[in-house]
């Protein structure tokens, strides 16, 4: 060890160093400075340097970034916007191809029907049990008191129209008196509703007789009299069969296969075989009293007439 302290190379390097340490004394007290702030300069300056130019680099590098990001997230939300134009395009196309494709099935089934097929554009808030209009109106053929329906069953039908809409009622209302019968045994009675009932979303096949044979699960249609309602479109199951409250006759409690407060498409029957024939030609409904079936809302009666708002039996 004592041998390299006392090596020639030691000594040149001892002295190279003081001779660097002597420069860096006399450049600060040239400047004015401290011996020890003049070595931490000396020591700490490239440092500082390396460090500025690696911050300078960040800063720049995150700055190209977010201009960067912004730009991309700016594309993103223009191409999500065009695949949102194409989605709703498609649904709507979905939607009149399903319609269509609905029109042809019950046009191939009943033959004799025209068609008028339309989209529910408003409720009305007031009536309580469910009416609502459709965007079709006289220009589109529609008149009061025409059957509405869709795929499932009867709706309801056109109680008023105007040249580019119709407002309909729905077979809930008390307004309503669809001339009907049971699918199985072909026992007819009328179909109505009041409040009670709507509530717990049925309507009733009225003036049944004592004896009736309706049983529960029978299917329930439209039996064409009166000429209101084509014959054989659906109308509900039959729930529950009893007297009627405040009368001798009986009734099947029916629940509708379409509900009005969920319909989005329509179609409106405005023409068909046998429309327009009158009622008081025909058998009065099983066990109905003569003279029972009428009703004097709307100017209408269950001969099957229709004036003013155009009702339907």
């Amino acid at each position: 060890m004592r041998d390299v302290f006392h090596s020639r190379g030691f000594k040149a390097l001892l002295g190279i160093v003081f001779v660097v340490l002597g420069i860096m004394i006399y450049s600060a007290g040239a400047e004015g400075g401290s011996v020890f702030s003049s070595l931490l300069g000396h020591v700490f300056t490239p440092m500082q340097k390396v460090s500025t130019v690696i911050s300078n680099n960040a800063a720049a590098s995150v700055g190209r970034s977010a201009g960067d990001l912004e730009s991309e997230n700016q594309e993103l939300k223009k191409e999500v916007d065009a695949l949102r134009a194409k989605l709703i395009d498609y649904y709507q196309v979905k939607q009149e191809n399903d319609q269509y494709r609905t029109f042809l099935e019950l046009k191939n089934e009943n033959k004799d029907f025209t068609f008028v097929s339309g989209s529910v554009v408003g409720r009305d808030p007031n009536d309580v049990f469910g009416s609502f209009t459709v965007d079709k109106g006289s220009l589109a053929g529609v008149t009061a008191g025409s059957p509405v329906i869709t795929e499932s069953g009867v709706v309801g039908w056109v109680s008023s129209v105007s040249s580019t809409f119709c407002q309909v009622t729905t077979l809930f209302s008390p307004d309503t008196n669809m001339a009907a019968l049971d699918r199985v045994n072909r026992e007819s009675g009328v179909v109505s509703s009041n409040i009670k009932l709507y509530e717990q979303g049925y309507a009733k096949l009225g003036y049944l007789s004592s004896e009736t044979k309706v049983q529960k699960d029978d299917i329930i249609v439209t039996s064409g009299l009166g000429g209101i309602y084509p014959k054989n479109l659906p109308v509900g199951k039959v729930v529950s069969v009893g007297p009627e409250e405040y009368s001798v006759s009986y009734m099947a409690v029916i629940k509708p296969f379409v509900d009005p407060k969920t319909v989005r498409d329509v179609f409106i029957i405005t023409s068909f075989l046998g429309k327009g024939e009158a009622l008081s030609s025909l058998p009065e409904p099983s066990g109905t009293p003569s003279g029972g079936n009428t009703s004097s809302s709307s100017g209408t009666t269950s001969s099957g007439t229709a004036s003013g708002s155009g009702a339907a039996k």
